[in-house]
């Protein structure tokens, strides 16, 4: 008689080395399973964060000028906060991250691409002057949306528990995100990943993303 041959699957957290007091290493998502298949996603898969993000701006309480902004884009990946748009004469402008730090320069009535935000500004009936601001706020839109990292996207947590997941369909998940500590041997890719013939440096980019996440294999 042959015996059958059994597949042991990841344990749940089997990849954490050592994470923050309580639950400050984790958080609730979604796991979103985009293919035409039901898939089982095994604990320790590397995600990436493509949640949708709501874009609005603010006009400055005290701006001389009366333009606008018109619709903004947010490319994905874009982080949730706020961006600053500060005009340095009538028609010139800066744009700051969230740290403070410059992101860029525009001119009012040219469609301006930068830090994974697209708009326009548009003068009005009045000039801006120097000091003239716009703050540009970008919000989730929902719950936090995961995929399987392929590249496409930067890796961003760590699945925290096996699921099964239907479909084109989506299912609530715990996922690492934030001060940890993991396994890099305990640490599962999607075959995207593990097929490629870059996966060396796929894998190697991602690692150093969830280090910038707090995230740090060892």
């Amino acid at each position: 008689m042959v015996s059958p041959v059994l597949n042991e699957h990841f344990y749940t957290g089997a990849f954490l080395v050592r994470e923050a007091n309580g639950y400050l290493s984790r958080d609730k998502g979604e796991l979103v399973n985009e293919t035409s298949a039901d898939i089982s996603f095994e604990a320790g898969l590397v995600l990436s964060d493509v949640s949708t993000v709501i874009p609005d701006f603010v006009v400055g309480g005290s701006n001389t000028g009366n333009g606008t902004i018109g619709s903004i884009t947010v490319a994905a990946g874009t982080k949730p906060s706020n961006y600053e748009i500060a005009f340095t004469d009538a028609t010139n402008y800066t744009v700051s991250g969230p740290d403070g730090s410059q992101l860029g320069v525009g001119v009012a009535g040219t469609a301006l691409d930068v830090g994974g935000l697209s708009f326009t500004v548009s003068a009005g009936t009045t000039a801006f002057v120097a000091g003239d601001t716009f703050t540009i706020v970008v919000v989730p839109g929902g719950p936090k949306q995961y995929v399987p990292y392929t590249g496409a996207a930067a890796a961003a947590a760590v699945l925290f528990d096996r699921v099964y997941v239907e479909a084109e369909t989506a299912r609530h998940v715990a996922v690492v995100l934030r001060l940890a500590e993991v396994n890099e041997q305990e640490l599962c890719w999607d075959p995207a990943v593990t097929s490629a013939a870059n996966v060396a440096t796929l894998q190697s980019e991602a690692l150093n993303q969830l280090a910038v996440a707090g995230i740090v294999a060892r």
